[in-house]
């Protein structure tokens, strides 16, 4: 895991108001964040996004759950 995506699983889980653009927009979210991506980092990120929609998880729930189950890894 690059330090970028590191940083910006970090801000998600402390930021709620980052983590709910990060949701709606990762794209967006990525770029205003000043965070710099690989292609494979922003699918890994993109995908753990639609799993939480798959799953119902909230928008207000921390992605903790999904950092620590290596979604994002």
């Amino acid at each position: 895991m690059s330090p970028d995506l590191e940083r910006l699983v970090g801000r998600a889980i402390l930021d709620p108001t980052f983590r709910e653009r990060l949701l709606s927009d990762p794209d967006g979210a990525v770029k205003d964040g000043g965070f710099t991506l690989t292609p494979d980092e922003m699918d890994q990120v993109r995908e753990a996004i639609r799993q939480r929609a798959r799953q119902g998880i909230a928008l207000d729930d921390k992605i903790t759950d999904a950092a620590a189950g290596g979604v994002w890894a």
